[in-house]
């Protein structure tokens, strides 16, 4: 059994996950290394949890990560051809399976190959809702709905806001916006019930009620605290004085409150500082030091910027097309890059956050690439 140290685990996150799953195999519950135990989503760790009972858990559970984000592939491969064509998914499906970060941070243990597989379903499920091309009075298509959300956020928990941003736009496409927001109703008490049993074993385990997790107020001050810079440092903030001592519900709260007390007082450094973390989110250059070789940046933006600009041209033409609801793909691809830009204007910077948006970006893309190539194959038989 790996310790939580293993040098094959690089970053600090990759370290607790494991710490907490080896935690949760022992019986020990999962358990951080401060001995918190609500700090986390419960099915990552779980998850994990398997791998850390077999010899080389750790490559193992590696390989498992590979054929999800190949799975991932697969499933926007499928997405494009729904919504598109044949042609689009297979542009698609080959952008993703190809693109250097998703390849690089599916062989990190971490919760993005796994959340972006399960976001992806997740559109897979509700894009006939959007589109119309499925009965929305079946109650057991909301019903899927919810429990696919409700996965979602167990993977993720920032995942909430995302999840009832894409229930808002399923009324909005509605043609029947009141039977939409019944079924978005049952989805939202299905969440309800699916977070019940967590809220409660938190209730029991750390003394008061958590529907989520105790890592919020942390990861706020991360990202907006005096100390900010737009990178984070969980390290040593969580190693500071005034939070020592505290259980881990009055160490939410101390770093939530010093969070929006930073925040009240100095809004003017909030609003530079977004812009720092926006440059970090999208930077087409990795941001970590120890990745700023000349072939890992040559790689990075020759791969990234072809891949904004031709999102950019996928959705400058697709809104074009109105007569065919242009607009409302345009708006339902970019929804979690819009939503990951807006959380990450106060949360810290990475260009590991913005990943779970890039398989639609590079739908988009794959659309361009596609009507471009169609449009060059007419104008050459034209000329000839």
């Amino acid at each position: 059994m790996q310790a939580a140290g293993d040098a094959s685990l690089e970053f600090p996150d990759e370290q607790q996950y494991w710490l907490m799953a080896t935690s949760l195999a022992k019986g020990g519950g999962l358990c951080d290394e401060f001995g918190f135990r609500a700090t986390r989503m419960p099915l990552y760790p779980g998850v994990l949890s398997v791998f850390t009972q077999i010899p080389s858990g750790i490559i193992v559970a590696k390989i498992g990560h590979w054929l999800i984000g190949a799975g991932a592939a697969v499933l926007v491969a499928v997405l494009g051809r729904r919504l598109f064509s044949p042609a689009v998914g297979v542009v698609a499906g080959l952008l993703v399976a190809c693109d250097p970060f998703l390849v690089f941070f599916s062989s990190l243990l971490l919760t993005e190959t796994l959340f972006i597989f399960v976001l992806l379903a997740l559109y897979l499920i509700v894009n006939p809702l959007v589109s119309g091309k499925q009965d929305d009075r079946r109650w057991s298509v909301w019903l899927t709905v919810g429990l696919m959300s409700a996965l979602s956020i167990y993977v993720r928990e920032s995942s909430l806001g995302l999840v009832v941003l894409m229930w808002l736009w399923l009324v909005v496409c509605a043609k029947d916006r009141w039977r939409a927001m019944r079924g978005v109703t049952l989805a939202m008490l299905v969440v309800v019930v699916s977070l019940l049993p967590w809220a409660a074993r938190n209730s029991r385990v750390a003394g008061e009620w958590c529907w989520l997790t105790h890592r919020g107020g942390i990861s706020l001050y991360d990202g907006v605290g005096p100390q900010a810079d737009g990178s984070g440092d969980l390290a040593d903030v969580s190693m500071m004085s005034e939070v020592s001592g505290l259980d881990e519900a009055a160490w939410n709260r101390w770093f939530m409150k010093a969070s929006f007390e930073a925040m009240r007082d100095d809004p003017v450094r909030i609003v530079k500082l977004a812009g720092v973390k926006l440059s970090r989110l999208w930077n087409p250059l990795p941001n970590v030091k120890t990745y700023q070789s000349s072939a890992v940046r040559a790689i990075s933006a020759v791969w990234t910027i072809p891949i904004y600009g031709l999102a950019l041209v996928g959705a400058w033409r697709l809104l074009r097309i109105r007569e065919n609801g242009g607009w409302r793909v345009v708006a339902w691809l970019l929804l979690p890059g819009v939503y990951i830009t807006l959380v990450h204007c106060l949360f810290v910077g990475s260009v590991r956050y913005r990943l779970p948006a890039m398989p639609l970006l590079e739908l988009l893309a794959a659309w361009a690439v596609v009507r471009l190539w169609e449009w060059r194959s007419v104008s050459r038989l034209k000329s000839s």
